[in-house]
Protein backbone atom coordinates (compact mmCIF):
# COMPACT_ATOMS: atom_id res chain seq x y z
CA UNK A 1 0.00 0.00 0.00
CA UNK A 2 1.24 3.27 -0.99
CA UNK A 3 0.87 6.39 0.57
CA UNK A 4 0.60 9.78 -1.52
CA UNK A 5 2.99 12.55 -0.21
CA UNK A 6 1.70 15.82 0.81
CA UNK A 7 1.40 18.43 -1.60
CA UNK A 8 4.20 20.87 -1.75
CA UNK A 9 4.13 24.01 0.23
CA UNK A 10 5.33 27.19 -0.55
CA UNK A 11 6.61 29.93 1.79
CA UNK A 12 6.40 33.60 0.66
CA UNK A 13 8.61 34.73 3.39
CA UNK A 14 11.48 32.95 1.87
CA UNK A 15 10.22 32.44 -1.18
CA UNK A 16 10.79 28.62 -0.67
CA UNK A 17 8.60 25.70 -2.21
CA UNK A 18 9.11 23.10 1.53
CA UNK A 19 8.96 19.40 -0.18
CA UNK A 20 7.36 17.28 3.65
CA UNK A 21 8.51 14.13 3.63
CA UNK A 22 4.89 13.08 5.87
CA UNK A 23 1.92 14.56 6.03
CA UNK A 24 2.56 17.78 9.29
CA UNK A 25 0.72 18.02 11.94
CA UNK A 26 -2.28 19.75 11.88
CA UNK A 27 -2.30 22.17 14.87
CA UNK A 28 -5.58 23.57 15.79
CA UNK A 29 -5.01 26.67 18.07
CA UNK A 30 -2.53 27.55 15.57
CA UNK A 31 -4.24 27.96 12.79
CA UNK A 32 -7.35 28.95 14.35
CA UNK A 33 -5.58 32.10 16.31
CA UNK A 34 -4.17 33.25 13.28
CA UNK A 35 -7.01 33.21 10.97
CA UNK A 36 -8.29 36.50 9.71
CA UNK A 37 -11.39 37.18 11.60
CA UNK A 38 -14.06 36.75 8.74
CA UNK A 39 -12.78 33.24 8.42
CA UNK A 40 -13.26 32.32 12.40
CA UNK A 41 -16.98 33.42 12.50
CA UNK A 42 -17.41 31.81 9.02
CA UNK A 43 -15.77 28.44 10.23
CA UNK A 44 -17.59 28.63 13.75
CA UNK A 45 -21.05 29.29 12.14
CA UNK A 46 -20.41 26.55 9.93
CA UNK A 47 -19.60 24.14 12.28
CA UNK A 48 -22.55 25.24 14.46
CA UNK A 49 -24.79 24.77 11.53
CA UNK A 50 -23.67 21.49 10.45
CA UNK A 51 -23.67 20.19 14.20
CA UNK A 52 -27.59 20.99 14.39
CA UNK A 53 -28.09 19.49 10.91
CA UNK A 54 -26.49 16.19 12.59
CA UNK A 55 -28.72 16.50 15.65
CA UNK A 56 -31.91 17.66 13.71
CA UNK A 57 -31.49 14.47 11.36
CA UNK A 58 -31.06 12.38 14.52
CA UNK A 59 -34.01 13.88 16.91
CA UNK A 60 -35.82 12.98 13.36
CA UNK A 61 -35.08 9.32 13.23
CA UNK A 62 -37.04 8.51 16.64
CA UNK A 63 -40.73 7.75 16.57
CA UNK A 64 -41.92 11.10 18.25
CA UNK A 65 -38.78 11.86 19.81
CA UNK A 66 -39.14 15.44 20.55
CA UNK A 67 -42.82 16.45 21.64
CA UNK A 68 -44.38 19.48 20.34
CA UNK A 69 -41.92 18.93 16.98
CA UNK A 70 -43.68 17.93 13.88
CA UNK A 71 -42.07 14.27 12.91
CA UNK A 72 -42.12 15.08 9.49
CA UNK A 73 -40.26 18.00 9.89
CA UNK A 74 -36.69 18.41 9.55
CA UNK A 75 -36.44 22.53 10.13
CA UNK A 76 -38.87 21.67 14.11
CA UNK A 77 -35.70 19.29 14.67
CA UNK A 78 -33.29 21.15 13.68
CA UNK A 79 -34.62 24.45 15.45
CA UNK A 80 -35.32 22.19 19.26
CA UNK A 81 -31.39 21.20 18.46
CA UNK A 82 -30.16 24.77 18.15
CA UNK A 83 -32.03 25.85 21.58
CA UNK A 84 -30.83 22.59 23.04
CA UNK A 85 -27.01 23.30 22.11
CA UNK A 86 -27.14 27.12 23.07
CA UNK A 87 -28.94 26.17 26.38
CA UNK A 88 -31.93 27.97 25.49
CA UNK A 89 -34.98 25.95 26.20
CA UNK A 90 -37.85 28.25 24.73
CA UNK A 91 -40.08 25.21 26.82
CA UNK A 92 -42.37 24.65 23.56
CA UNK A 93 -40.50 21.48 22.53
CA UNK A 94 -38.98 18.94 24.91
CA UNK A 95 -37.65 15.36 24.61
CA UNK A 96 -40.58 13.14 25.30
CA UNK A 97 -38.58 9.63 24.94
CA UNK A 98 -35.71 7.90 26.34
CA UNK A 99 -34.19 8.11 22.74
CA UNK A 100 -34.61 12.19 22.64
CA UNK A 101 -33.31 12.76 26.71
CA UNK A 102 -29.92 10.28 25.43
CA UNK A 103 -29.73 12.49 22.51
CA UNK A 104 -30.03 15.35 24.16
CA UNK A 105 -27.61 14.96 27.28
CA UNK A 106 -25.50 14.38 24.68
CA UNK A 107 -25.88 17.28 22.49
CA UNK A 108 -25.88 19.25 25.86
CA UNK A 109 -22.45 17.76 26.82
CA UNK A 110 -20.94 19.15 23.66
CA UNK A 111 -22.80 22.25 23.55
CA UNK A 112 -21.07 23.24 26.61
CA UNK A 113 -17.80 22.04 25.08
CA UNK A 114 -18.15 24.01 22.48
CA UNK A 115 -18.89 27.01 24.08
CA UNK A 116 -16.02 26.96 26.28
CA UNK A 117 -14.13 26.31 23.37
CA UNK A 118 -14.99 28.84 20.89
CA UNK A 119 -15.20 31.52 23.93
CA UNK A 120 -11.52 30.47 24.62
CA UNK A 121 -10.58 30.92 21.14
CA UNK A 122 -12.03 33.92 20.52
CA UNK A 123 -10.34 35.60 24.02
CA UNK A 124 -6.68 34.32 22.64
CA UNK A 125 -7.44 36.18 19.27
CA UNK A 126 -8.30 39.41 20.82
CA UNK A 127 -6.17 39.33 23.93
CA UNK A 128 -3.09 38.50 21.35
CA UNK A 129 -0.77 41.38 21.46
CA UNK A 130 -0.55 42.50 17.13
CA UNK A 131 2.01 45.76 16.14
CA UNK A 132 0.53 47.73 13.57
CA UNK A 133 4.08 48.97 11.64
CA UNK A 134 3.82 49.78 8.24
CA UNK A 135 7.01 48.99 6.22
CA UNK A 136 7.35 51.22 3.26
CA UNK A 137 6.57 49.28 -0.15
CA UNK A 138 9.94 50.01 -1.78
CA UNK A 139 13.52 50.41 -0.45
CA UNK A 140 16.06 53.26 -2.36
CA UNK A 141 19.50 53.58 -2.63
CA UNK A 142 20.77 57.03 -2.66
CA UNK A 143 23.98 58.91 -1.27
CA UNK A 144 23.94 59.82 2.35
CA UNK A 145 26.73 61.68 3.76
CA UNK A 146 28.77 60.91 0.53
CA UNK A 147 27.86 57.11 1.06
CA UNK A 148 25.80 54.87 -1.18
CA UNK A 149 23.31 53.79 1.41
CA UNK A 150 20.90 51.38 1.59
CA UNK A 151 17.46 52.91 3.33
CA UNK A 152 13.44 52.07 3.69
CA UNK A 153 10.68 53.47 6.10
CA UNK A 154 9.03 52.11 9.47
CA UNK A 155 6.01 53.26 11.33
CA UNK A 156 3.77 52.96 14.21
CA UNK A 157 0.29 53.67 13.03
CA UNK A 158 -0.98 52.95 16.18
CA UNK A 159 -1.47 55.86 18.67
CA UNK A 160 0.94 54.74 20.95
CA UNK A 161 4.30 54.53 21.66
CA UNK A 162 6.78 51.26 20.99
CA UNK A 163 9.57 51.27 23.89
CA UNK A 164 12.95 49.58 23.24
CA UNK A 165 12.39 49.14 19.42
CA UNK A 166 14.86 46.90 17.92
CA UNK A 167 15.14 46.32 14.30
CA UNK A 168 17.61 43.52 12.54
CA UNK A 169 17.91 43.61 8.98
CA UNK A 170 19.87 40.18 7.20
CA UNK A 171 20.31 39.75 3.50
CA UNK A 172 19.71 36.15 2.60
CA UNK A 173 21.42 35.79 -0.84
CA UNK A 174 22.51 32.25 -2.77
CA UNK A 175 26.19 31.97 -2.82
CA UNK A 176 28.98 29.10 -3.75
CA UNK A 177 31.35 27.76 -1.26
CA UNK A 178 35.04 27.14 -1.80
CA UNK A 179 33.96 23.11 -2.60
CA UNK A 180 31.73 24.22 -5.13
CA UNK A 181 28.40 24.08 -3.32
CA UNK A 182 25.33 26.38 -3.72
CA UNK A 183 23.71 27.30 -0.25
CA UNK A 184 21.81 29.89 0.56
CA UNK A 185 23.32 32.31 3.56
CA UNK A 186 22.37 34.80 5.92
CA UNK A 187 24.26 38.03 6.58
CA UNK A 188 23.50 40.02 9.26
CA UNK A 189 23.60 44.02 7.90
CA UNK A 190 25.53 46.99 10.34
CA UNK A 191 22.61 49.64 10.32
CA UNK A 192 22.97 53.28 11.36
CA UNK A 193 20.24 52.86 14.42
CA UNK A 194 19.28 49.73 15.33
CA UNK A 195 17.67 50.69 18.47
CA UNK A 196 15.10 53.40 19.61
CA UNK A 197 14.24 54.02 22.94
CA UNK A 198 10.54 54.99 21.69
CA UNK A 199 9.11 54.38 18.21
CA UNK A 200 6.36 56.85 17.96
CA UNK A 201 6.44 58.53 14.58
CA UNK A 202 8.54 56.81 11.72
CA UNK A 203 11.93 55.38 11.64
CA UNK A 204 14.33 55.53 8.46
CA UNK A 205 16.49 52.63 8.96
CA UNK A 206 19.73 52.79 6.89
CA UNK A 207 22.94 50.77 5.98
CA UNK A 208 25.79 52.18 4.78
CA UNK A 209 27.30 50.16 1.65
CA UNK A 210 30.58 50.50 2.66
CA UNK A 211 33.66 48.17 2.60
CA UNK A 212 32.38 45.98 5.53
CA UNK A 213 29.22 45.43 4.04
CA UNK A 214 28.03 42.04 2.29
CA UNK A 215 26.28 44.01 0.13
CA UNK A 216 29.26 46.19 -0.40
CA UNK A 217 30.48 47.25 -4.03
CA UNK A 218 26.60 46.78 -5.24
CA UNK A 219 25.68 48.54 -8.04
CA UNK A 220 22.67 49.37 -10.38
CA UNK A 221 23.51 46.59 -12.80
CA UNK A 222 24.33 44.39 -10.18
CA UNK A 223 21.24 44.91 -7.98
CA UNK A 224 18.84 43.42 -11.02
CA UNK A 225 21.21 40.88 -12.21
CA UNK A 226 21.63 38.75 -8.44
CA UNK A 227 18.99 37.81 -6.63
CA UNK A 228 19.26 38.27 -2.50
CA UNK A 229 15.91 39.40 -0.23
CA UNK A 230 15.93 41.35 2.94
CA UNK A 231 14.72 40.10 6.04
CA UNK A 232 13.50 43.00 8.30
CA UNK A 233 12.28 42.55 11.77
CA UNK A 234 11.48 44.99 14.51
CA UNK A 235 10.22 44.10 18.27
CA UNK A 236 9.59 45.86 21.14
CA UNK A 237 7.37 46.95 24.11
CA UNK A 238 3.94 47.61 23.54
CA UNK A 239 3.17 50.71 26.31
CA UNK A 240 -0.06 50.09 26.54
CA UNK A 241 -0.44 46.18 26.77
CA UNK A 242 3.44 45.95 28.43
CA UNK A 243 3.91 43.04 26.03
CA UNK A 244 6.55 42.62 23.17
CA UNK A 245 5.20 43.17 19.59
CA UNK A 246 6.98 42.30 17.07
CA UNK A 247 6.39 42.68 13.22
CA UNK A 248 8.26 41.69 9.74
CA UNK A 249 8.78 42.42 6.28
CA UNK A 250 10.71 41.81 3.37
CA UNK A 251 12.21 43.33 0.40
CA UNK A 252 13.61 41.80 -2.75
CA UNK A 253 15.90 43.16 -5.42
CA UNK A 254 13.08 44.38 -7.53
CA UNK A 255 11.74 46.23 -4.83
CA UNK A 256 14.76 48.46 -4.24
CA UNK A 257 15.17 51.53 -6.29
CA UNK A 258 18.50 52.87 -7.38
CA UNK A 259 19.07 56.45 -7.10
CA UNK A 260 16.21 57.60 -5.22
CA UNK A 261 14.91 58.76 -1.99
CA UNK A 262 12.17 59.35 -0.13
CA UNK A 263 9.65 62.34 0.09
CA UNK A 264 9.84 63.80 3.60
CA UNK A 265 6.57 62.58 5.62
CA UNK A 266 7.04 64.54 8.65
CA UNK A 267 5.81 67.79 8.18
CA UNK A 268 5.33 71.48 10.82
CA UNK A 269 1.74 72.07 11.56
CA UNK A 270 0.06 75.13 12.85
CA UNK A 271 1.16 76.21 16.79
CA UNK A 272 4.95 73.78 16.20
CA UNK A 273 2.95 71.07 16.15
CA UNK A 274 4.50 68.16 13.45
CA UNK A 275 1.83 66.00 11.61
CA UNK A 276 2.84 62.94 10.02
CA UNK A 277 1.39 62.06 7.15
CA UNK A 278 1.28 58.02 6.56
CA UNK A 279 -0.22 58.60 3.12
CA UNK A 280 3.58 59.38 1.82
CA UNK A 281 5.28 56.48 3.43
CA UNK A 282 5.69 54.88 0.18
CA UNK A 283 6.34 58.26 -1.81
CA UNK A 284 9.83 58.58 -3.44
CA UNK A 285 12.13 61.01 -5.92
CA UNK A 286 15.09 60.87 -8.09
CA UNK A 287 18.13 61.96 -6.51
CA UNK A 288 19.02 63.92 -9.30
CA UNK A 289 21.19 66.54 -7.15
CA UNK A 290 23.64 63.43 -6.23
CA UNK A 291 23.63 60.55 -8.08
CA UNK A 292 25.87 57.45 -7.40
Amino acid sequence: MTSSAPPPKFDPFLKTTVLATAAPEWDFYHRAVRLSWPWFLSGFALAFGLVNALFGALYMVGDHAIAGARQDSFSDHFFFSVQTLATIGYGGMAPATLYGHILVTVEAMLGLLGVGLFAALAFARLSLPRARIRFSEVAVVSLFDGVPTLMFRAANERRNSILGARVQVSVLRRETTREGSAIRRFHDLQLSRAETPMFALSWLVMHPLNATSPLGGLTQESLHAQEFALLVTITGMDETLSQTVHARHTYFNRDVLWNHRFVDIIQEGEAGTRVVDLRRIDATEPATTHSI
